[in-house]
């Protein structure tokens, strides 16, 4: 290491600064917009030969101790008094408390309600339908209004979008009663009591409810255009209806529509993937116009069409006959976080998708290298400075960001045309695991459920940061999910949303929302 004084003249002054000559010439730069306050990119420093640039090797200038340099620039202007006046936090009002918090808001238990604060909450988790929902009007009014059939519809739904807009506006904990009361105005069944309280209810037929109401209400708000669960949340099967008995009768071809996939649990059933793969492909009696009696038919469905927004259900609760009561499937069923649905797809579908997915993996693989390569030089480094080396580890194994441009357009230009052209569908068959609502106890009419919700990685860098400080939250550099147990809003890390893949009583998952991994 070299170091020389030298002697930078600028607007009438001189400046003394001390200079490596081992360092680029970036590094002087900033030494003089700390002395001059010129920006280093407004900087005109003359050397022999040009200008001072920021690689500029300050070894290859011949500089001599207490050599002149010229510098040119002004400084750029003062800093603006803020237009808006500094509010802190004591002087804030609660919608402004609201806006700032990165805790999101919990609802209020009102007996038996946690079916319904689940489900409101993992509802939410789709920006777009509060998007469509603020856009929703209705000339119907009042609670009354509920009680018939079409304007209860519109009313359940002017309902559901004032509670999203007041959850913004404050941050204690939202009392949800006016949507309850208009919930159980227009589905009676969450209106059953038992001994002067208000039964637990299922929260699958609370979300497959609501969602159907929004539609409806939606589609009558706007007749020409898609409603937001039509085009995010819908998807399409094709179907295929074939008699095991004869070989006769002719397959009956059809085509329906989809707002979940359902997850069979039976003796066998390990996996997500099994689950689904079962109710894709089901043996059923019906009569036969060949044979003139019942006879076993294969119903076999394959999507196609993938929505954004994909729902699983896992089919947990049965009727047993001998209790009167939905019971629950306790087996352990296991779940990804990242779930690829092309095995499920037409043949024409999957090929489309096959061609994204690869590239993607493709990509990611890529930009893993880059991580690897990152810490290799950074402990490279590390190890030079210790031993006062060049630093000659830096960018060891890394790709260019070109290489990763190149992939990246890659992808892209994977993405079939037609699929590119649908809105609110998914391109790549893969879906990432946003939200979860799970449920505690061993039957449907008891226990107690919650909404679990992943935190984008800016929002779980923040919010873990700041739980740490006081001591609340996981200690794990992973990926962190929101706990909505009511009013309660925690943290908890990714291992807790994998011990939901069932085996007892504790929690296990009961709906999955998953989202489609954008390119």
């Amino acid at each position: 290491m070299t170091v020389i004084p030298i002697v930078i003249r600028h607007s009438g002054k001189k400046y003394d600064v001390e200079v490596d000559l081992d360092e680029p010439g970036e590094v002087i730069k900033f030494q003089l917009y700390s002395l001059t306050g010129v920006d280093p990119d407004r900087q005109k420093i003359l050397v022999k030969g040009g200008q001072l640039k920021n690689d500029t090797d300050l070894n290859t200038l011949g500089l001599k101790p207490n050599q002149t340099l010229m510098m040119l620039g002004t400084a750029g202007d003062l800093p603006k008094e803020p237009a808006t006046k500094v509010t802190f936090v004591e002087d804030m009002t609660d919608q402004q408390l609201a806006q700032t918090s990165k805790t999101p808001t919990g609802l209020v238990n009102l007996g038996n309600t946690c079916y319904l604060n689940s489900t409101l909450q993992c509802l939410r988790l789709m920006p777009e339908l509060s998007e469509e929902l603020n856009k929703f009007e209705t000339s119907t009014s009042g609670a009354g209004a509920a009680s018939i059939s079409l304007g209860g519809r519109s009313t359940l739904t002017k309902s559901l979008r004032d509670l999203y807009h007041d959850m913004k506006q404050q941050t204690n904990a939202y009392f949800p009663l006016p949507f309850l009361q208009t919930l159980r105005l227009v589905f009676p069944q969450f209106a059953e009591q038992e001994e002067g309280r208000y039964k637990q209810q299922d929260a699958e037929e609370a979300w497959s409810q609501i969602l159907s109401v929004v539609n409806a209400s939606l589609k009558q708000s706007s007749p020409t255009a898609q409603s937001f669960v039509d085009k995010y949340m819908t998807g399409t099967f094709s179907t295929s209806m074939k008699c095991l008995e004869s070989d006769v009768e002719p397959a009956v071809l059809g085509s329906e529509q989809f707002l979940k996939l359902d997850c069979h649990i039976t003796g066998e059933t390990n996996f997500l993937k099994n689950g689904l793969m079962a109710s894709l492909k089901e043996t059923i009696e019906k009569n036969s116009e060949v044979l003139g009696r019942n006879a076993q038919f294969q119903l076999e469905k394959k999507i196609t069409r993938l929505p954004k927004y994909l729902t699983v259900h896992f089919m947990r609760f049965y009727w047993r006959r001998d209790t009167g009561k939905k019971s629950k499937i306790l087996r352990k069923v296991t779940f990804p976080f990242e779930l690829d649905v092309s095995d499920f797809c037409e043949d024409e579908l999957r090929g489309k998708l096959i061609n994204v997915r690869d590239k993607i993996r493709e990509l990611r693989k890529a930009k893993e290298e880059n991580v690897r390569a990152a810490k290799r030089a950074r402990t490279i480094l590390a190890a030079d400075d210790a031993s006062e080396g060049v630093g000659a580890g830096a960018g060891v194994g890394a790709k260019k960001d070109d290489e990763i441009a190149k992939l990246q357009a890659e992808v892209e230009a994977a993405v079939d045309p037609g699929l590119k052209t649908d809105e609110g569908s998914s391109v790549t068959g893969l879906y990432e695991l946003v939200g979860v609502i799970s449920h505690q106890g061993k039957s449907a009419d008891s226990g107690h459920y919650q909404c679990w919700s992943k935190m984008d990685p800016a929002e779980s860098a923040s919010s873990v940061t700041e739980a740490r400080a006081v001591g609340t939250a996981a200690q794990k550099e992973e990926p962190t999910w929101w706990r909505f147990n009511d009013d309660k809003v925690s943290i908890v890390d990714q291992a807790k949303i994998e011990s939901m893949a069932g085996g007892g009583e504790s929690d296990s998952a009961l709906i999955l929302l998953y989202r489609s991994i954008d390119i």
